[in-house]
């Protein structure tokens, strides 16, 4: 958090606005506006200030499984192809298998100019450490490729929707299998023409994040080069 209040009071210095804003189940979102675009991030908590309907939907980090299977394949295909052919979830009871269950994504950046969406920024945040100092520990990294596939299905919801993954250094630092197949997973999925995402383990990547959100926000220019 430390990271985007830094980015907000560096806004702020050059003349953007800032709002705090609570958003859907109650997350807590900066607001930074500047001439006709508004630039959102992940906020303190505890704001009194509810954003709007449509910010809210803009804003959203949690998606019902229930939903995404609607949108694809469709709830009575899945039945029909997926469903198990015995067991408490065959045949028709098959949803319930997923009933009220949720894909989460640690935060988000929103970019909107003229009340209109230019691109959201689904976020995931991954530590990891060395005990030994010599490789990373443990396995618990995996989730993200599932993550990853579940970013694919939430970005058909948006106009322009992306990924970025923010870890520390230690993906760089010690020996790892994540830092190259993370990126190598990105690059097959490449395949699916909304797919596009970042893998942010240095200094200078962070500061072609943060160089790219400000370069929009005060003038406007593309947030990342083509």
């Amino acid at each position: 958090m430390e990271f985007w209040e830094a980015l907000a009071d560096y806004a702020v210095e050059q003349k953007a606005c800032r709002s705090r804003l609570r958003g859907p189940s109650n997350s807590g979102w900066t607001r930074l506006d500047y001439e006709d675009r508004s630039l959102y991030l992940p906020g303190k908590s505890g704001a009194s200030v509810s954003v709007t309907a449509e910010d809210s939907r803009w804003l959203d980090l949690r998606y019902a499984v229930s939903d995404l299977v609607a949108t694809f394949p469709g709830t009575e295909e899945a039945v029909n192809r997926y469903g198990p052919d015995t067991g408490p979830f065959s045949g028709e009871a098959y949803p319930t298998i997923y009933e009220r269950r949720k894909t989460a994504f640690d935060g988000a950046i929103v970019l909107v100019d003229q009340d209109v969406l230019r691109e959201k920024i689904l976020l995931e945040y991954k530590t990891a450490k060395s005990t030994k100092g010599y490789a990373i520990d443990g396995n618990a990294h995996e989730r993200l490729s599932f993550q990853i596939l579940q970013y694919l299905e939430v970005a058909t919801r948006y106009s322009a929707c992306s990924f970025a993954i923010i870890v520390n250094g230690a993906f760089t630092k010690y020996r790892n299998k994540y830092h190259v197949s993370f990126r190598v997973q990105a690059d097959r999925l490449r395949v699916f023409r909304w797919f596009d995402m970042e893998y942010l383990a240095t200094v200078s990547e962070y500061s072609r994040l943060v160089d790219g959100l400000c370069g929009w926000l005060f003038a406007g220019r593309a947030r990342k080069e083509v």
